[in-house]
């Protein structure tokens, strides 16, 4: 072996069993990368490329040491375990492909500053609402107090949440004096909820200790939700009232949106107008506003006893605070022309209600206003031309031409209805084909005469005219709620009324004489107000000649108390179960489980 500047000779080192190993015949292929890249033009190869060495050529290359071994292993470290792509070279990176490798340094700097950002925003946002408390601890993110079950509020022991709402919440509680259980509604933390919250709990004290000594007003007072008391509780203001059961929507779903029948109909149809009576009373005249199946509820799930419900949207008369009222598939044209309302707005959504209830769908189910407008033109067709001069809303919906007649406007494109009046209550209801879907067909109660009273009603509560729309005192002498001694209903022998009447205004009288209301005395409307009864003739006889359709016309739980307007989806709110055997599609034998009596027009219990 030479110095340390001379080339080595190979070393012949000893192993167990005292056998030599010749370095020069044992060549172990190794990947060499020299630390310089070479000549790529010389018959050296490129350092990018490396080449196969022996161990011979490696020895004495590492530490230094006398022991080949040891420089192995040194320089076994050194060497990649894989072989680099070439376009993975650094040379490569910063040369060729300098733009793509700033772009990538950009990609994961602001990838990395993005992930720091949102973890910093995640940490802020869960410490602010660790440190955020809302009125002491008592009231969550929205304003709502934090219910806590067998909690005490005054006398009343919490027992479950029953209904949320944009006004805040309904419990069902146990009022340990009274010994009973309640419904109290928890207004929300708000100065706009407890203003409007404060309304309704005028007007139901105003109801509930209005002294009436007739009997129909009486009646009437029976069918509104009786608010026991109300009070402060940790700045939220919180009203009593009995515990109702289920709501009419409820009870819709559990026929599977195929209605009730037309005899319980009937019912609720009785009770609600009776209801609206009371409202109407001279000392009260109040508005509801909000009038929809959730809104009614049933005192007894076995019964068919009804309360109105939810008067946070009410107002009296000459005393409109809103304009933006009713839910929008009940919502009368006067509302939704921006015409001055009074009462009558109720009696529309009782109609639209009513036909829900007996066939298992809304009536005009809009999916906004003008939709809406146009869902009730072809059922009612056009309004006429001086409500729609009335009101400053008309031209949302239609266009004014230069002889002042109005047409709808026109539509945009994929957006399709019927003509105006051609969609007829006669064939939504199915009277002459056994009810909707043919489901009642033979069933007692629904001949074609009962149907032909029911639309007869229901378009008188749907005159496109409030002044000329049916009242609640008028509809309660309609023949749909006659009985003759068989018990069916019939215009021609009248028994005497289900409720007795107040005496009427002579502007009463004028505009809806007493009579019958059979489809046997009906007048033909005039062109320019159009009447709301639809001809029954055949498709020759419902043109006048004017060019209008003939219409007939005489003028005789407390559950969630929703107050949104529009109202996408329903959600049940009544604590107590359904017994669901008693209702369902074909329910005829229900009245017979509820009454005792198949066509019992009202029932007070």
């Amino acid at each position: 072996m030479q110095g340390t500047n001379g080339p080595m000779n190979k070393p012949d080192i000893p192993v167990t069993g005292g056998q030599l190993i010749d370095w020069a015949k044992e060549q172990q292929q190794l990947l060499y990368l020299d630390n310089t890249r070479g000549d790529l033009g010389s018959n050296q190869k490129s350092a990018m490329y490396g080449q196969l060495v022996t161990q011979d050529q490696l020895a004495g290359m590492g530490t230094g040491a006398p022991d080949p071994d040891a420089d192995l292993v040194v320089l076994d470290t050194r060497i990649p375990g894989k072989i680099r792509e070439p376009s993975h070279a650094p040379l490569r990176r910063l040369s060729v492909d300098l733009i793509k490798t700033y772009k990538h340094i950009n990609e994961v700097y602001y990838a990395k500053k993005k992930r720091r950002a949102q973890q910093s925003q995640r940490e802020d946002s869960t410490n602010k609402k660790e440190k955020k408390v809302y009125n002491d601890g008592y009231d969550d993110e929205n304003h709502d107090y934090i219910v806590r079950n067998s909690e005490l509020i005054e006398r009343y022991e919490i027992d479950c949440l029953i209904g949320k709402g944009s006004f805040g919440q309904v419990v069902k509680a146990y009022d340990h004096e009274e010994q009973c259980h309640v419904a109290i509604k928890i207004i929300k933390n708000k100065k706009p909820f407890l203003n409007q919250a404060q309304i309704e709990v005028k007007l139901l004290e105003l109801m509930n200790n209005e002294e009436v000594s007739d009997s129909f007003y009486q009646l009437g007072k029976e069918k509104i939700v009786n608010l026991k008391r109300h009070f402060m509780w940790k700045n939220h203001l919180c009203l009593v009232f009995e515990l109702l059961s289920h709501n009419l929507y409820d009870l819709l779903r559990n026929t599977k949106f195929r209605g009730v029948s037309l005899n319980l109909t009937r019912k609720f149809a009785q009770q609600m107008c009776t209801a609206l009576l009371f409202l109407s009373h001279p000392d009260l005249k109040i508005i509801h506003c909000d009038l929809k199946p959730e809104n009614i509820l049933l005192c007894n799930p076995k019964r068919s006893a009804i309360k109105v419900v939810d008067f946070g949207s009410s107002c009296q008369l000459g005393q409109r605070i809103y304009q933006y009222i009713q839910s929008r598939y009940y919502r009368s044209p006067e509302v939704l022309l921006g015409i001055p309302y009074d009462m009558a707005i109720d009696i529309w959504s009782l109609g639209c209600i009513l036909v829900e209830m007996h066939t298992g769908q809304p009536l005009f189910n809009g999916d906004n206003e003008v939709d809406q407008m146009n869902k009730i033109i072809e059922v009612i067709a056009m309004p006429p031309k001086p409500i729609l001069d009335q009101g400053h809303k008309s031209r949302k919906y239609f266009e004014k031409l230069i002889n002042g007649t109005y047409v709808i406007k026109k539509l945009k494109e994929g957006e399709k209805y019927r003509a105006p009046g051609t969609r007829k209550l006669h064939d939504i209801l199915g009277v002459e084909c056994g009810g909707p879907g043919g489901r009642r067909q033979g069933e007692p109660g629904h001949s074609v005469s009962d149907y032909l009273k029911f639309k007869d009603l229901i378009l008188r509560m749907l005159d496109y005219d409030p002044k000329t729309r049916i009242t609640p005192y008028h509809a309660l002498q309609h023949s749909f709620f006659k009985r003759t001694a068989d018990g069916s209903t019939n215009t021609l022998h009248v028994a005497q009324p289900l409720l007795p009447l107040p005496p009427s205004s002579d502007e009463q009288d004028k505009q809806h004489p007493t009579s019958t209301f059979g489809t046997t005395d009906a007048k033909v409307g005039s062109g320019s107000s159009p009447g709301l009864m639809e001809c029954d003739g055949g498709a020759s006889s419902n043109v006048l000649p004017n060019g209008n359709r003939c219409l007939h016309r005489t003028h005789g739980a407390c559950g969630a108390f929703s107050s949104v307007r529009e109202q996408s989806s329903r959600t049940p709110v009544s604590s107590t179960p359904m017994d669901t055997s008693i209702f369902h599609a074909q329910d005829t034998n229900i009245y017979v489980n509820v009454t005792g009596k198949p066509d019992d027009p009202l029932i007070s219990h």
